[in-house]
């Protein structure tokens, strides 16, 4: 019995190892194809935010030449204007918030000399933007290694498998991913100064 177990277990890892070499080789002529198309790459994704990223990281994974147009900057809204920032600014005045409840404090044996905490303005907006350069700098780092070739110019789809690049230049590829993300939305005849009318980009500047 021992045996012929021994056996049925070798005969199911071989089975697999073998399912595995298949699928592999299968992959491998895929991608042979698909670089065999005559264009500049098999994948260019437009736009550079989490859902670009994600793709670029996916299509490398697959064997597949991979390039990102990363138009303004890499992270795209939710890392450069949207959520980490405005979670680091939420998070300060979190604590802020905290530290002035003298009432909550003390129920825990905390007092704070001299009374109520301060803050500097600047100090907080430099802690965000640090966070969102580390971040930014980990997608980066994230696409470079895995051989992801990053452009740093804005496209325009021009047509079937090709992209405006601006200045007569163009890229192609065998398939097209448009995530360009989003931007503010102003209602027609409005006009943003920046101070007593502004979108959330500039709300973060405040």
């Amino acid at each position: 019995k021992n045996l012929k177990m021994k056996v049925i277990i070798a005969g199911i890892v071989i089975a697999a190892v073998n399912g595995l070499v298949a699928n592999n080789l299968l992959l491998k002529r895929n991608v042979i194809a698909m670089n065999s198309h005559g264009f500049d790459y098999d994948v260019a994704i437009v736009g550079a935010g989490v859902g670009g990223h994600g793709a670029a990281l996916h299509a490398r994974a697959m064997g597949l030449k991979t390039c990102i147009l990363t138009g303004a900057d890499v992270g795209g809204t939710c890392v450069n204007r949207g959520c980490v920032p405005s979670k680091a600014l939420l998070a300060a005045s979190g604590r802020v918030r905290e530290m002035s409840n003298e009432e909550h404090l003390e129920s825990m044996g905390i007092t704070i000399p001299g009374g109520k905490p301060s803050y500097d303005r600047q100090g907080v907006a430099a802690h965000a933007a640090q966070l969102v350069a580390k971040v930014r700098g980990g997608l980066e780092g994230s696409m470079q290694r895995l051989g992801v070739e990053m452009i740093p110019k804005l496209a325009a789809y021009k047509g079937p498998n090709t992209l405006d690049i601006g200045n007569g230049d163009t890229v192609t590829a065998q398939d097209i991913i448009l995530a360009p993300g989003s931007i503010p939305f102003v209602p027609p005849g409005i006009e943003t100064d920046g101070k007593t009318v502004f979108t959330s980009d500039e709300a973060l500047q405040l």
